[in-house]
């Protein structure tokens, strides 16, 4: 089986794409249910290219070979159609406070399984290398997204890791423009769309620093501006009445993130952490 993300990573392909797979790869992202369930023939006549270069494109994208890959399009396809499906359920009125609990637990719940699926071992692994090797780490976000940014600095300083957050866009802004090569700036923005964090992270990329993005919108103009992008489910609207699954999916990549670089550097983390602790004081009784 393919490994997740597959039209992650068509997306990212598409720009490469040959001009013999360029139509195939737009039918897969724009009608994938076109595509489902037809043999290698069928979809290369529907793409106006020979079944040598659905191959060739298959094992680009990763699997195995055409079989792999319908099984990998299936599993997506239907993973954001679970996505979408969760992402319209807003807030409606009504009576008992625990249907609300219902609601809100089970929304939530299905934003971090949804999540999951999409969640690639190999990116986190790269975005793991990126903190290793990065001689400070800038964090932006505004709004829900600031709080996030804010948790993964509070986590990142525990181990030591030299870092920094300004909560003001004009001192993010500062701060990208003031960025090395050798620097990692991880942007944070649940649209892909907003505009300060665009602007962030090209200021950031144009003096030779990396970044990692944390979206929904793995097609967005931010995403386009990453070395890395980790993928977060897209389940709630854009014009949202507040950030609620969507703050739980960003967070919980934050803590797979940040679990995954202390694994990787166990020992010199656990010498960090008692270093690291602020002991509250006894309360006096």
């Amino acid at each position: 089986m393919a490994a997740k993300g597959l039209l992650l990573r068509l997306k990212d392909y598409q720009v490469r794409a040959s001009a013999a797979e360029k139509n195939a790869v737009t039918i897969i992202l724009n009608h994938p249910d076109m595509v489902i369930g037809k043999s290698i023939h069928e979809f290369a006549d529907l793409a106006y290219a020979s079944p040598a270069t659905i191959i060739r494109l298959c094992r680009k994208l990763g699997c195995a070979g055409y079989r792999d890959f319908q099984h990998a399009l299936v599993y997506e396809n239907a993973l954001f159609k679970d996505s979408r499906e969760i992402s319209v359920q807003e807030i409606i009125p009504t009576p008992s406070t625990e249907d609300i609990i219902q609601k809100v637990t089970r929304k939530n719940i299905e934003s971090l399984e949804t999540s999951r699926k999409l969640v690639e071992p190999e990116i986190i692994d790269t975005c793991v290398k990126m903190i290793e090797e990065s001689r400070i780490i800038q964090l932006f976000g505004l709004g829900s997204s600031l709080l996030v940014a804010r948790d993964l600095y509070l986590k990142l300083i525990r181990v030591e890791k030299l870092c920094n957050i300004c909560d003001d866009w004009h001192a993010q802004l500062l701060a990208a423009r003031t960025m090395k090569r050798g620097d990692l700036g991880i942007v944070i923005s649940y649209s892909g769309l907003t505009e300060e964090m665009i602007t962030c992270a090209k200021a950031a990329k144009a003096n030779g620093a990396r970044i990692i993005v944390l979206t929904r919108a793995a097609d967005s103009k931010l995403a386009a501006e990453a070395d890395c992008v980790l993928a977060v489910a897209a389940t709630e609207l854009i014009l949202r009445s507040g950030a609620m699954s969507s703050r739980i999916s960003q967070l919980n990549m934050v803590d797979i993130l940040y679990v995954a670089y202390v694994n990787k550097h166990y020992e010199s983390c656990m010498r960090s952490f008692p270093k690291t602790h602020i002991q509250k004081p006894l309360e006096e009784y």
